[in-house]
């Protein structure tokens, strides 16, 4: 069960807010942005935030990602990349075919997958965000550019991953770089991001592939038992050993799968029920009748963890406001089932998805006020339907971020999930201060 640990680790050390940031009060976390008037570059995507095609070479990035940390002194504790393997994560964030190559380990091994490589992305990371600082401080801005390039497609390379905890650093990765890319907006001369922030993928980390590998993986465990013939009673104890193993790491009191299984072998309505369920998912009736009661009650419980499981999962494409909306919906069990802790906590990484969009699209407000102060004489609209350019929704709301002006100063605010009201990563306010011109 190391991935559950390694989940639950990842879901709590995903960035916070820290540059420029002070907090306010306990529910807010503010972002402090002191910035210059800027237009919009000539030509408009002079600047991007992703390799473009041209740039790319033929490979496999994710085997040169991982030969940046060979040679690698960590002995410190203060973990430091070398120059050469910062350029050597360049090199590989320019190569065209992602493939981690752990697909077969990962339909044997089930949810004991060990997953050593992705601390080591995060360090790399760790060491990319450091040189982006320096670059901005310096304000050489195309050398930031290339480091957030570098960032941000390592990030995408995470979505590759078949695993939900690959898409959490992922979006680790990618909330990373923007600290240094707020600082870099707020340096003199920074160029106007806007169509680099509009161009970069909605959503920048795919969950696809890593919900798909979280399906595997449960069957994984599951293999054995077996929907096609009888089980033997040697079949079905070591089958509910297994189950025993897994649950250890429920944390909840458990009389075991034995004692589970005997309890509900006494109740021949439910098992009779049971075996209904079966029938209405596609199973022969006419095998069922040949199968032991404790097959047709364990193959009911992986039928309702699928249905469980499912039904998170079904809300994964749909837009962040919406899958929050239908989420909250959601009918806990009466009672926890068997395999009702297998369910991923696939709500709280499509959460973590949604706070990196918004991040994203309030950067991306940031950039449309600067540039229509430079086209107005340095000063802020009244109200966002000013600004010429279009600007997404909240993801949290499907609805305009609120905004308020102040003299110089713009308040940006994003929309907390539901139950996250007091909870201050989750309350974005960017305090968007317009330099005046010297004289």
């Amino acid at each position: 069960m190391r991935r559950t640990f390694l989940l639950c680790a990842t879901l709590t050390a995903l960035p916070s807010y820290v540059h420029a940031e002070q907090p306010v009060a306990p529910s807010e976390t503010l972002i402090r942005l002191n910035v210059q008037p800027m237009p919009e570059p000539k030509p408009a995507l002079r600047y991007l935030l992703l390799p473009e095609l041209k740039e790319m070479q033929p490979g496999n990035p994710i085997a040169s990602y991982l030969r940046c940390m060979l040679d690698q002194d960590f002995s410190s504790p203060v973990e430091t990349l070398r120059p050469s393997a910062l350029r050597q994560a360049d090199r590989a964030a320019r190569l065209d075919k992602p493939d981690w190559q752990i697909l077969l380990k990962t339909k044997s091994d089930g949810i004991g997958l060990l997953l050593p490589d992705l601390q080591k992305m995060r360090m790399l990371a760790t060491g990319l965000q450091e040189r982006f600082r320096t670059e901005v401080a310096q304000c050489h801005f195309d050398d930031a550019v290339r480091t957030a390039k570098t960032m941000f497609a390592l990030s995408r390379h995470m979505g590759e991953h078949p695993t939900l905890i690959g898409d959490l650093v992922g979006i680790a990765i990618a909330t990373i770089a923007i600290g240094p890319l707020e600082e870099m907006l707020a340096q003199p001369g920074c160029p106007n991001l806007y169509w680099a922030l509009t161009n970069l993928p909605n959503p920048l980390i795919s969950m696809e592939k890593g919900m798909e590998g979280e399906r595997i993986l449960i069957q994984g465990e599951l293999h054995e038992l077996d929907g096609n013939g009888p089980l033997s009673t040697e079949q079905i104890q070591k089958l509910t050993k297994h189950i025993d193993m897994l649950r250890q790491f429920d944390g909840k009191p458990f009389k075991g799968t034995r004692a589970w299984l005997n309890e509900r072998n006494k109740d021949e309505k439910l098992i009779q029920a049971a075996r209904r369920r079966l029938v209405e998912v596609g199973f022969s009736e006419d095998k069922l009748a040949h199968f032991p009661a404790d097959q047709v009650l364990l193959l009911d419980e992986e039928r309702s963890f699928e249905v469980g499981r499912d039904e998170v999962m079904r809300l994964t494409n749909l837009p962040t406001w919406q899958a929050e909306e239908m989420a909250h919906h959601i009918k806990p069990p009466k009672e926890d089932g068997l395999f009702t802790f297998l369910v991923p906590a696939l709500i709280k990484v499509r959460r973590a998805q949604g706070r990196l969009e918004q991040r994203i699209a309030l950067l991306r407000h940031v950039e449309a006020l600067r540039l229509h102060a430079a086209e107005h004489v340095g000063k802020l609209p009244e109200k966002l339907s000013d600004c010429r350019l279009p600007l997404p929704c909240d993801p949290f709301t499907g609805k305009p971020f609120r905004y308020r002006k102040d003299g110089d100063t713009a308040h940006l605010q994003g929309s907390p999930p539901r139950g996250e009201e007091k909870n201050a990563p989750f309350n974005l306010h960017y305090e968007v201060t317009i330099q005046k011109a010297e004289k």
